[in-house]
């Protein structure tokens, strides 16, 4: 990500995405028999790759959560369906929102 700058709130996505704040979405887990710091290093390279390149990356399957399952420890209205990598990516980017498609 070498001379990559941020210049929207996240990544560029389909148009059918909606930008949600990464704080809103629960933090997806990481399991350690992944080849790096819990990821395989390549996919997530791949994906960085693409936010450094402006390339057009799909958005995020999101489920709504409904506020009596909400935690008062964990105040997420989002849980991601697939995207994990999509999710750290932004984060590693410095971008504030996730481009997701709500079900």
């Amino acid at each position: 990500m070498d001379g990559f700058t941020r210049t929207a709130p996240a990544y560029r996505s389909t148009a059918a995405a909606v930008p949600v704040s990464l704080r809103e979405i629960e933090p997806p887990p990481r399991t350690p028999e992944k080849d790096w710091r819990g990821f395989y290093r390549a996919r997530l390279i791949s994906v960085l790759n693409g936010i450094a390149r402006g390339a057009e990356i799909e958005a995020v399957p999101v489920l709504k959560l409904p506020s009596s399952d909400l935690p008062s420890r964990a105040p997420y209205g989002y849980r991601m369906l697939d995207g994990f990598r999509r999710f750290y990516a932004s984060i590693a980017a410095g971008f504030e929102c996730l481009p997701v498609v709500i079900s």
